[in-house]
């Protein structure tokens, strides 16, 4: 396989992951309103949808292009020594790691740097939310190793 291909199959999954943790970002959001009792429209799902898009995902593409560049081949070099059969479930865990992580590091840094209280992320509040966004992380990482086969 040649290393463009697999930087192709590399962005492809951080793509996919960015777009699948910012639109579970924001129905996670707009599910807890609906909750409480507000209506919510499609119209409104579909614009607060692609808001988010527009404002919260180039954030979160520069972390996931960090965070699996860091991830993919430790679950790359575990899988090698667990066996063929745990290639798929590692490189989805991890995926789903690096989400959870950077939720975690997000709060952190806002509580450190800006002496703040509050979830900046309001969908990884509970764990049903950060569960829901990390699963974006599980389909990258579950997208990159079905696509990339595995080095000899």
């Amino acid at each position: 396989m040649t290393t463009v291909r697999t930087v192709a199959i590399y962005l492809l999954a951080v793509l996919v992951g960015t777009i699948l943790v910012s639109l579970a970002n924001t129905h996670v959001d707009l599910q807890a309103l609906a909750r409480i009792g507000a209506e919510i429209p499609v119209a409104v799902r579909v614009d607060a949808s692609l808001r988010d898009l527009q404002g919260f995902a180039p954030t979160l593409l520069a972390l996931n292009l960090i965070g699996f560049a860091i991830a993919f081949p430790v679950a790359g070099w575990v899988a090698h020594w667990l066996g063929p059969s745990w290639r798929l479930i590692g490189f989805a865990l991890a995926g789903g790691l690096v989400v959870i992580v950077m939720m975690g590091a997000i709060t952190v840094i806002y509580r450190a740097l800006l002496d703040s209280t509050i979830t900046p992320v309001a969908a990884s509040r509970e764990l049903s939310g950060l569960l829901t966004l990390a699963l974006g992380g599980v389909i990258a990482g579950g997208l990159f190793a079905s696509l990339k086969p595995a080095a000899d």
